[in-house]
């Protein structure tokens, strides 16, 4: 590794305590950047003990999971004009310097909506504007939440409401469900197994082109989201299915991954630890491979090891807590070497290094700084490179 790769993981190190996982991998990390597919989970980071979902040579098998909270109440389900003005115990709204704030610069106001999850509060900030690399996806909108562990996790992605619906949703942020809605709705709920029904909030902003919506709810059971008029006649609904409770860590067979300190804020020590699992626990034949950080929280692949990619990809993501992004994951046992190579012709990689006897896996990381790791991600591109040097895998990110 060369000195500038020393120092990129020292710096990792310092801040790694905080940077959370991303809980949908790559196919949504390039979704922060450029978000047209709407079967696809939003982008989110930090939510503890939820767990990753899977991406087959980066952008294929993706499978949204979730493991936060319950169904709780809490929210009212009136529209709200919510003010700009501080209320007691609100979090510092996003500054300039978070990634969301970057990529898509507000050109609406940006609203604060206060949430109950699990008995904690949460604080979700709301705006509207363009992304930077992609205007022609149209206004996006962009959040970020705190509070009740989710630390600052957020996305930015195109979400208009599709011809003939009322709203539209990209499916659960942990305990969290959130989407837009056309203006004529005023207040939504969930409709939970059994006849519960769980109400939401409907939070409107100077500039916004729709209706911002919340529902607290567990993402393991399937809801009926319920959109209403003034009237309180029914406009509309939208039905989410139920998402996989994440699997438990294993009490033994990890291996460590990478390592980091404790952090300023005394978060840490920590370290991500792999793990191989069977696949029956979220429906796949055969086993998959997890990583756990020292938080909890989770990425785990959906993708069967016998039949993985010759590189499979997940990264920390791009927390505006920290400088870096640290790519990780595993690949055949033919790949001794991953290299990401950007648009401006820099690289970073690592070398692969042993998993789990007769798995025929190898595991690998490395740091990125985060302004750059994800700029230019169709001109970014992945390799595996086997003993000899030659290319086993080779694949642009952005596909």
């Amino acid at each position: 590794m060369s000195t500038v790769e020393d120092r990129l993981r020292d710096a990792l190190r310092e801040r790694a305590a905080h940077s959370p996982i991303d809980p949908d991998a790559w196919q949504q990390t390039v979704a922060r950047i450029r978000r047209s597919d709407r079967t696809a989970g939003w982008l989110r980071f930090g939510i503890p003990a939820a767990a990753a979902a899977a991406v087959a040579g980066i952008v294929v098998g993706a499978t949204a999971l979730t493991g936060l909270g319950g169904a709780h109440g809490g929210a009212t389900s009136t529209k709200e004009a919510t003010s700009t003005a501080s209320p007691s115990g609100m979090p510092a709204p996003p500054g300039p310097n978070y990634y969301e704030m970057q990529q898509a610069p507000p050109v609406t106001a940006v609203v604060p909506v206060k949430l109950i999850v699990g008995g904690q509060t949460t604080w979700t900030f709301v705006w509207f504007g363009y992304l930077k690399n992609d205007r022609a996806e149209g206004i996006a909108m962009c959040t970020v939440t705190d509070g009740a562990g989710y630390d600052g996790g957020g996305a930015c992605g195109p979400e208009n409401v599709p011809a003939h619906q009322v709203a539209y949703t990209n499916g659960p942020y942990g305990s969290i469900t959130m989407g837009t809605a056309l203006k004529q709705v005023t207040s939504v709920s969930a409709q939970l197994p059994g006849g519960r029904t769980v109400p939401g909030k409907v939070v409107s902003g100077r500039g916004f082109p729709y209706e911002f919506w919340a529902v607290v709810r567990y993402a393991g059971e399937s809801a009926q989201i319920i959109f209403r008029g003034a009237s309180g006649a029914e406009l509309g609904h939208l039905t989410v299915a139920a998402q996989y409770n994440a699997p438990s860590r294993p009490s033994s067979g990890g291996i460590t991954v990478f390592t980091y300190p404790a952090d300023v804020e005394n978060a840490g020590p920590g370290r991500m630890t792999a793990y191989l699992l069977n696949g029956r626990v979220l429906g796949v034949n055969g086993q998959i491979v997890g990583f756990w950080d020292s938080t909890n929280s989770s990425a785990i692949s959906t993708i069967p090891a016998s039949r993985s990619p010759a590189v499979v990809v997940f990264t920390t993501g791009g927390s505006p807590k920290t400088s870096l992004v640290e790519f990780y994951g595993y690949a055949h046992e033919n790949v001794t070497r991953v290299v990401l190579k950007l648009a401006d012709g820099r690289q970073y990689g690592a070398q692969t290094f042993a998993a789990w006897p007769g798995s025929g896996l190898r595991l690998w990381a490395f740091p990125v700084p985060t302004a750059v790791a994800f700029a230019s991600p169709a001109k970014e591109v992945l390799t595996g490179y086997g003993a000899a040097g030659h290319v086993v895998y080779q694949r642009p990110l952005g596909q």
